[in-house]
């Protein structure tokens, strides 16, 4: 039977029973609008009260499909028709998934968990990587990450994060979640920490992790762990130097590349995964989100030949949880990849998200408060400032675009500290993206022009 809430019972559930992700209670209820949707179709969302609303956040970075695609829903009925669960793995449906993650991942990553969430990709991708140098017989446990990076929320995965706002969780603070964890400047151009320019800057913040082996020694070192595009910091793409540079260091100092391709993997950079654009191929990659459109959850591990040989004969680190490898995720994403690889939909991320990307600098050349635009592909966001010259970070800014979008029939977020994600499914058009521009333009000038009064 469906419930339907009245609006007043609706707001008495959200006042006593609702912990939203993210916001306090009082911040929603003193907004007196949030939103609920209960219908999705395409790049759109209806909300109770049959408004619709481009979903310009794609479930933040999840429906890479968009919303209400039959073939996958299908395929997630049919696998529960048939069977809905058994012990991990025993089931014909992720087995499949494995071979296909391993068809379409690039170079020889060959060898495939599956999970449950970007977090736990990223917790097991940290684990197999320790424990391949202790099987190798080395006793070193350091991981390098970025400074601006998101990697996830359970514990490991939030020692890597370093977007301040995310560091503390578990009423832990930066200090105590350290776990062999160390940060290096971010390829983040806009606001470099060596105060350099791009391209005479000779890509210090790849240079960095050489630094950092060297001092502490590169025989200490698991791996470096990054993401391709700064996700949670406003996509922030990286020059093309970068990865190669990293992945030569890596191999110079025989430690291991990891990339998370959480948000970027599955089509959103306008490549199936972004490490793609530099041809740089990780020892391990994780993977979640789009590699099901997020309808039902789904993360994957991929790794090559040198770290599989050494677990030869010996368990792998991975317990794995309840619902790993569960048949009607695996089904899901088997008709999820299907989709993306028969119509290509990477090729439409890149054509479209260009398109996108040349309105978003245009808006920004017309405003004061747009200090950057970033990203690949339809992997793009904007960055809020007071005023180009200080590029202080504009929250409040922010935050008052992203409620005048949603009053105009847009629906985005802000990112800590000030960064708009632009971050719609891959189906969309040249038109629709038009119009997502119109309104965000509407929305920034606006803003300025309240902020001037």
């Amino acid at each position: 039977m469906v419930v339907k809430l009245s609006t007043e019972q609706r707001w008495k559930a959200i006042e006593e029973n609702c912990c939203m992700p993210g916001y306090p209670t009082q911040y929603i209820l003193k907004r007196k609008h949030w939103p609920v949707y209960v219908e999705g179709h395409g790049i759109y969302l209806t909300d109770t009260e049959g408004r619709d609303y481009i979903d310009a956040t794609s479930g933040f970075m999840c429906c890479t499909l968009g919303h209400g695609n039959k073939r996958v829903i299908e395929a997630i009925k049919e696998q529960l028709d048939k069977l809905d669960y058994v012990l991990p793995g025993h089931n014909d449906a992720s087995i499949k998934l494995c071979q296909r993650v391993a068809e379409v991942t690039p170079g020889d990553l060959n060898h495939v968990f599956i999970g449950l969430c970007g977090s736990d990709a990223n917790e097991e991708a940290l684990s197999l990587a320790r424990q391949y140098f202790k099987n190798r017989g080395k006793q070193n446990s350091i991981i390098v990450s970025q400074w601006h990076s998101y990697h996830g929320q359970t514990l490991d995965a939030v020692s890597m994060t370093a977007v301040p706002q995310m560091k503390t969780t578990h009423g832990r603070d930066v200090a105590s979640i350290n776990n062999g964890v160390y940060h290096i400047a971010a390829p983040y151009c806009y606001r470099c920490d060596y105060g350099l320019e791009y391209p005479s800057c000779g890509i210090q913040c790849a240079k960095a992790l050489d630094v950092f082996a060297r001092n502490v020694g590169p025989e200490n070192i698991v791996a470096f762990f990054g993401e391709p595009v700064l996700g949670s910091s406003g996509s922030v793409s990286p020059p093309p130097e970068y990865y190669p540079m990293i992945r030569q260091i890596c191999d110079e100092h025989g430690f291991l590349l990891i990339m998370d391709e959480v948000m970027t993997g599955w089509g959103r950079t306008g490549e199936v995964f972004a490490c793609n654009h530099w041809n740089v191929v990780p020892d391990i990659m994780t993977m979640a989100k789009g590699i099901s459109s997020a309808y039902l959850p789904v993360a994957a591990v991929a790794f090559g030949e040198r770290v599989n040989d050494a677990f030869r004969g010996q368990a792998f680190p991975y317990q794995g949880h309840t619902h790993s490898m569960y048949p009607a995720g695996a089904a899901a994403s088997l008709a999820a990849i299907d989709v993306l690889m028969e119509e290509r939909l990477w090729e439409n991320a890149a054509k479209v998200g260009a398109h996108l990307k040349g309105r978003l600098e245009e808006i920004g050349k017309q405003s004061e408060i747009v200090g950057a635009v970033h990203g690949l592909g339809l992997h793009l966001g904007l960055e809020i400032v007071e005023d180009k010259q200080s590029k202080k970070p504009g929250r409040r800014l922010a935050a008052a675009i992203v409620t005048k979008c949603e009053e105009k029939g847009v629906l985005t977020m802000r990112e800590e500290p000030s960064s708009i994600p632009v971050v719609p499914p891959l189906i969309i058009t040249a038109e629709e993206a038009d119009h997502l521009c119109d309104v965000l333009s509407e929305a920034i000038k606006e803003t300025e022009s309240a902020g001037r009064k």
